[in-house]
């Protein structure tokens, strides 16, 4: 390792961006998703896709993904009980009618993964220019004329009304963790998991993502880069000078509000979001995601009915609808010798008739949790 190291002097190594020796990266091959993980406590498959093995980042010079693979400066901890996520997970796997053999409560509980997902935090002076309309509160004494009890009322009203007017002016300041996407995926995840409380993030350590005895987590690493993100930086450095202008006004409201920004002296870092990852597997052996948010404990997945047991059940409930349409022809038969009977073959026959179309229920209902997509 030392002759290597002398060879090549720009060589970076986990260690020397401040993760643990015992930290590895791993790559799926099937979706390209990249994770940070400790030695022996990485998964076979990949928790994203499912479809996969991990496997090592080949070589350990990392120069080309330093400023992805910095350790983030903050974290939310996964704080939702597990006892509350497993109860969540088994009221899941039973409540989806003719469930694939695959989708159990220890299956689902065996796959389960913790996940750390990335998002960039950018810190940023900004010198700009603005003009904007500003609200003013005031109150408004009117009156208005009520007929009551046979004749006319004059009743004094006080509305609270805005007076706007314009405003330019000059900002110069330092915004620090202004927030953007750093996974292709974001927003999909986001829409599963549901919303963060980011007010409760904490700093973060290596040794605290990775040496947690109980089920060690993964850190995802980041898909898009800083000249990707930066776009989605700039709304949220708008809102805060937005907000800035309107407290040095003294204004109540703000609209209309315009900047020229220029951004100086950024220093990017990253921030981790909880999530639980587990998976089942459907009539094709397919796996279905099953994404947990850490913290709220919110739950999306894709329900997946097993459209071969309800043929199964359905071609139970046909063969006994003909058994019982064969009694019905025998009992017919009979009746000819004895009438008493015919009554009798004809409530058989009804019955016959309901079973055979009651098979028809469980493919219907298979059928109509898939189509929900």
């Amino acid at each position: 390792m030392t002759d290597r190291m002398n060879m090549n002097p720009n060589l970076v190594l986990l260690s020397s961006l401040g993760w643990e020796n015992e930290v590895i990266c791993v790559v799926c091959q099937n979706c390209d998703w990249r994770f940070l993980g400790g030695i022996g406590k990485i998964p076979n498959e990949c928790p994203h896709c499912h479809l996969a093995k991990l496997e090592e980042y080949p070589g350990n010079d990392f120069s080309m993904m330093v400023d992805f693979i910095k350790p983030p400066e903050l974290h939310l901890p996964f704080s939702f009980p597990v006892s509350q996520l497993l109860e969540k997970i088994h009221n899941y796997s039973k409540n989806i009618p003719f469930a694939p053999d695959d989708l159990s409560l220890e299956n689902l509980q065996r796959r389960l993964r913790k996940i750390y997902l990335p998002m960039w935090l950018v810190d940023s002076n900004v010198s700009a220019t603005w003009q904007a309309e500003c609200g003013y509160y005031y109150q408004a004494k009117s009156h208005q004329e009520k007929f009551s009890h046979g004749r006319w009322q004059t009743q004094e009203v006080i509305e609270t009304r805005t007076r706007w007017e314009p405003r330019l002016g000059k900002l110069t300041r330092t915004y620090h963790n202004i927030s953007a996407p750093a996974l292709e995926e974001h927003r999909p995840l986001m829409a599963a998991l549901g919303n963060f409380e980011y007010e409760k993030a904490v700093p973060v350590t290596t040794a605290a993502l990775m040496n947690d005895s109980a089920q060690p987590a993964l850190v995802c690493i980041p898909s898009r880069d800083k000249d990707d993100a930066w776009p989605d930086t700039l709304p949220r450095f708008q809102e805060q000078g937005s907000e800035e202008s309107r407290l040095a006004c003294a204004a109540d409201q703000i609209r209309e509000f315009r900047w020229k920004a220029e951004f100086s002296n950024q220093n990017w870092s990253l921030f981790l979001l909880p999530m639980w990852s587990s998976y089942y597997l459907d009539d094709e052996n397919k796996p279905q995601s099953i994404l947990v948010n850490g913290q709220s404990g919110q739950m999306s997945g894709s329900r997946r009915a097993s459209m071969k047991k309800a043929r199964k059940v359905s071609l139970a409930i046909l063969i006994a609808a003909l058994i019982a349409l064969a009694l019905t022809v025998v009992v017919g038969l009979i009746s000819l010798t004895f009438p008493d009977l015919t009554v009798v073959a004809g409530i058989g026959l009804v019955f016959s008739l309901m079973i055979a179309l009651a098979a028809i229920y469980p493919i219907a209902i298979a059928w109509s949790v898939n189509r929900e997509r």
